[in-house]
């Protein structure tokens, strides 16, 4: 003959499994994690210098690497200026040393040469989710500041 109290413990015992296993099995609410903004500038940038006219792009690699490509437009044909070379980050520190420049009409190239160009040297850079802003000093000193898009898959954001 069972005993009443063993009876007794073993039905709480499985009791108090059934209610664990039913606690676990119910659907908790995770934390939602935010949506992380880009702050990378790894990437190709836009800017419109004359819209439908003249854009320049900025392309930093994760090799530090960089291109800067002035595209000019007109009657229907486009002239581009690209300038290659390595850059520096440190901080929102940005320095860029051109070493290459390539001048092409259409997809012909017209001429590679050698270049010391100087384009956002000594920089400041800020990357706001899809916004890069460079703040730089021009020839003679003078603050600038210029405000790119991102490219995505061909497409500016």
């Amino acid at each position: 003959m069972i005993k009443p109290v063993l009876i007794f413990k073993n039905l709480t015992v499985c009791l108090l499994l059934s209610v664990l296993f039913s606690l676990g099995a119910c659907k908790k609410d995770k934390a939602q994690q935010p949506v992380k903004k880009n702050t990378s500038l790894f990437g190709q940038w836009y800017i419109p210098v004359k819209e439908g006219e003249q854009a320049r792009y900025l392309v930093f690699s994760s090799d530090s690497t960089f291109i800067l490509a002035d595209v000019t437009y007109k009657n229907g044909n486009s002239t581009t200026v690209q300038y290659t070379g390595k850059f520096h980050t440190k901080g929102d520190g940005l320095n860029i040393v051109i070493e290459k420049k390539i001048v092409s009409e259409g997809s012909n190239v017209i001429s590679t040469d050698p270049s010391n160009a100087q384009f956002y040297t000594n920089s400041a850079f800020v990357v706001d989710n899809y916004k890069l802003t460079i703040n730089y000093k021009d020839n003679i000193g003078a603050a600038m500041k210029s405000i790119f898009s991102m490219v995505l898959q061909d497409k500016v954001i």
